[in-house]
């Protein structure tokens, strides 16, 4: 039995957003000694919380008061103390948190709660930024306001990248802490992850997992209705693992955005180790002469937009030409 105080009863999940994440989530809460809750948003803002106490100890400014040591007991038992009575009422062994911009903070997770279980969800990058596109028009459909990193597919590119950067970095430092998961396997083979999901957490595993749609979940509303349906709404938030729409992305991106997102990852050895075709033969809707000389002209603009900003930043008070060079350049 896992026990409190310690962390170990905590499931945190993270990726990009619309990597996968929310399937994940409603796979875990269907498993009968898991709840999956709400998104609760506001881990960021706790480890920063850590980093400035931390800092001002460091400094010796609060280290009369406290160590860095009673510092993260304090946020432990705040953070526990949030989620546990939760998982206590529904009579459950384990609590998941699942905001997708945990991923940011993975690393001082770890660090925070050493006796936690990390799950990190990646995607074809393609697929996000794909998928991004659509939030974006189904908030500009209902008169939302548009999530940041949606606004260009520039913006979801670079995002998807900071994303990547946080989760892998934590991979790389505590191998033995985070489980990755490959939603394009998810979908492709659900028993055999989310067996893996079960090993990683020590649990035995539960066919349940395999059929999140048939139970209700009680993250679903802030997800879809008082977010305004914009992420989902209810139909294609209750679902099973379904690999029917898995490459949508080829008809949804047009070829100059899937050579955009080639030329942003195709170097990243990380994600590539996945088995992510990042060549010129993956893009869809051009024939070959025209994607490679798109190809070459965007490989060339970033180049002189990489250097040229380089130059600028160098020069004081010309911030218009830095914006101009940043409008060019998207």
């Amino acid at each position: 039995m896992a026990t409190s105080g310690s962390g170990s009863r905590l499931i945190f999940v993270g990726g990009a957003p619309r990597s996968g994440t929310t399937l994940v989530q409603n796979m875990l809460d269907s498993h009968p000694l898991v709840l999956g809750g709400p998104e609760f948003l506001h881990l960021p803002e706790v480890v920063g919380l850590r980093k400035i106490l931390h800092d001002s100890i460091s400094r010796g400014w609060i280290d009369i008061i406290c160590s860095k040591g009673d510092v993260d007991a304090h946020l432990r038992s705040l953070i526990e103390k949030f989620f546990l009575p939760l998982a206590e009422k529904n009579k459950v062994e384990y609590y998941s948190e699942k905001s997708p911009m945990n991923i940011l903070s993975f690393s001082e997770l770890i660090e925070l709660f050493p006796d936690s279980h990390f799950i990190h969800v990646i995607r074809d990058p393609r697929a996000i930024v794909s998928s991004m596109k659509k939030v974006k028009e189904r908030a500009i459909g209902k008169g939302l306001d548009i999530p940041s990193f949606t606004r260009r597919v520039s913006a979801s590119i670079a995002y998807v990248n900071k994303c990547f950067d946080a989760g892998f970095s934590a991979v790389n430092n505590h191998p033995e802490k985070v489980l990755t998961l490959v939603f394009e396997n998810l979908l492709n083979a659900p028993e055999k992850e989310t067996r893996r999901i079960c090993d990683h957490l020590g649990i035995e595993w539960s066919d349940q997992m395999l059929h999140p749609g048939e139970k209700t979940h009680i993250g679903e509303q802030a997800i879809t209705e008082k977010s305004g349906e914009i992420w989902y709404n209810a139909k294609e938030y209750y679902r099973d693992p379904d690999k029917q729409n898995v490459d949508k992305w080829k008809s949804d991106l047009s070829a100059r955005e899937q050579i955009r997102a080639i030329l942003a990852f195709r170097n990243r050895r990380d994600i590539k180790g996945y088995g992510y075709d990042f060549s010129l033969k993956s893009v869809t809707q051009m024939n070959g002469t025209s994607a490679l000389g798109y190809f070459v002209y965007r490989w060339i603009v970033e180049r002189v937009m990489r250097y040229s900003l380089a130059a600028v930043r160098k020069i004081p008070g010309i911030s218009f030409l830095k914006k101009g060079l940043l409008a060019i350049g998207n």
